[in-house]
């Protein structure tokens, strides 16, 4: 045990067993149901709704609740239409098809297929294909002689973040990009779709952001938190913020599509084949240009205002070290029911605290303080948790020993972690002494590890919330999850308890597994009498 004294670590053991013989996964399918039962994107009543659930819940843990209510930035849909105009009419589909056997579906408060400020505009024009969308496709694209100015773009998911697809399109002259998921990488290429199996059906469209600016957080205000200017956090004092017309947004609209939808354009399409590589598993032979004869039409109306949420944050006050803290946390915003992303993450979240919490009751207070977080708008360009840690800058850089990230993490039974490295030796001791999910005679370190004897972890990136703490302030994070399900759902309006739960499991073994793990590392970190970073 690094970092504890000879005559502790007995103790410790013991109190880091009864920290993982707490977890429940009863209390795990209870946060689910919680948290998921309603489309919750970032400023809607469900958000609020969910911000709620969240500060009560963990009142009632007894740990000190933070409500830090935020005025960001935030886009809308209000319409948006995709048609293929010739060589004969084709209207789209943006909107996920609803079925019986999955009864949330159909709810009336899911939105149809949108990007996240996308620029607005009506265009018709010629159609190009460009696989990925990547700096370099778009190279391949200008060394084979294919002019994109002027056309609509059509490029998959994958390969890079979905906003320099946008950016990159634009830099090359297009006016508009629609973005869809080849069967390739999702679809029935990969097994049976939903919902008789858990991938990606042809309406299944994948949601997003594309802003792509230089700082992480709300758009208008960069390296000062956009706190609501009458809540009582901002002391009514007026929020400085940058005038929208000279923030470097997406000028031309993007609109994502399920391959079904795609599929009508690109089997349309009459030009140079592509390079072999760039073949989809559509069945048609995927081509550079649409020809002379397709035109597509593509109209996105998005508004943007100032929208009020808000990040929650419970703490559980540190017996010897109350200033320092030990911050585990995940985003709760979603594209609509985030059973998945986030939801997957939120319930360790909670769990953990509810853990620790107990073990409070009983006498057994961290000597530094654990604060358990959930932040705010993170789908929207990981908004929330940056504007808290502008607002806590000084104290998280003085006094933040380690965050732990817990975005989307329940996703199967193959633990994965990521971590700065001075982390990493402290998330392989935790999982030696966590069960394997549906093998408890197995530890995650064994089953992670594998026959090569010691696990890797990856290196920290970016898109999520560990951003604004260790790009920012250098504070030390742990990004942690499991996958290995069959199938996807990511950002979609399947992406609800029906699907997780027959996709994921209903045991809820993955997400126990994780916050086994979880507590281990937080209870290490947040009691030892040198902080555990090598």
């Amino acid at each position: 045990l690094p970092g504890f004294a000879p005559g502790r670590r007995a103790g410790q053991l013991a109190d880091e067993a009864a920290l993982r013989a707490a977890v429940d996964p009863a209390r795990l399918s209870a946060w689910h149901d919680l948290l998921s039962s309603r489309p919750h994107v970032a400023g809607s009543p469900g958000d609020r709704e969910v911000i709620d659930a969240l500060a009560r819940e963990m009142a009632a843990m007894g740990l000190e609740v933070e409500v830090q209510e935020l005025d960001l930035y935030l886009p809308r849909p209000v319409r948006a239409e995709l048609t293929v105009v010739s060589p004969e009419r084709v209207p789209l589909e943006l909107q996920e098809a609803a079925f019986p056997g999955d009864p949330w579906s159909d709810h009336p408060e899911l939105d149809y297929g949108w990007n996240a400020y996308s620029g607005s505009g009506e265009v018709e024009a010629g159609v190009v294909y460009a696989n990925f969308g990547t700096k370099e496709d778009f190279a391949r694209l200008a060394a084979l002689g294919v002019e994109v100015a002027g056309k609509i773009v059509v490029a998959r998911y994958g390969g890079n973040f979905r906003g320099y697809k946008a950016r990159f399109a634009e830099e090359a002259g297009a006016v508009g990009l629609v973005i869809y998921g080849d069967p390739e990488d999702g679809g029935y290429v990969r097994g049976r779709m939903w919902p008789e199996g858990g991938w990606a059906n042809g309406t299944a469209i994948q949601r997003g952001s594309v802003l792509t600016l230089p700082y992480p957080g709300d758009p208008l205000t960069p390296f000062v938190p956009a706190l609501a200017t009458d809540d009582a956090a901002g002391g009514g004092a007026a929020v400085e913020r940058l005038d929208p017309d000279a923030v470097d947004f997406p000028g031309i609209p993007v609109q994502p599509v399920g391959w079904a939808a795609a599929a009508e354009i690109l089997s349309r399409m009459t030009g140079p084949a592509v390079p072999e590589e760039w073949q989809g598993a559509l069945p048609f032979n995927y081509r550079l240009t649409g020809g002379d004869e397709l035109r597509v039409r593509l109209r996105v109306e998005q508004e943007r205002r100032l929208v009020r949420t808000a990040n929650v944050v419970g703490t559980l006050v540190g017996e010897r070290f109350p200033e320092q803290k030990v911050i585990v946390g995940c985003h709760h915003d979603a594209w609509s029911f985030g059973a998945g992303d986030p939801n997957a993450g939120s319930i360790l979240v909670l769990e953990a605290a509810r853990a620790f919490a107990q073990a409070a009751r009983e006498g057994r207070r961290p000597d530094r303080s654990i604060v358990f977080a959930h932040w705010a708008a993170e789908e929207f360009g990981i908004l929330g948790s940056v504007e808290w840690v502008e607002a806590h800058a000084a104290d998280l850089a003085e006094n933040a020993v380690a965050y732990v990230n817990l975005d989307m993490a329940a996703m199967g039974p193959r633990f994965r972690a990521s971590a700065t490295p001075s982390l990493a030796e402290l998330v392989i001791a935790a999982s030696r002494e966590a069960a394997q999910a549906g093998a408890p005679e197995t530890t995650v370190f064994a089953a992670w590890a594998g026959d090569e004897g010691e696990p890797r972890l990856g290196a920290l990136g970016g898109g999520s919330d560990h951003v604004g703490f260790y790009g920012h302030l250098g504070v030390p994070s742990i990004s942690l999850g499991a996958g290995g399900s069959p199938g996807v759902s990511y950002h979609t309006n399947y992406e609800d308890l029906a699907w997780y739960r027959r996709v994921v499991g209903d045991d809820y073994e993955s997400a126990r597994m994780l916050t086994e793990v979880v507590v281990t590392a937080a209870a290490r970190l947040a009691e030892a009498d040198l902080a555990p970073l090598d």
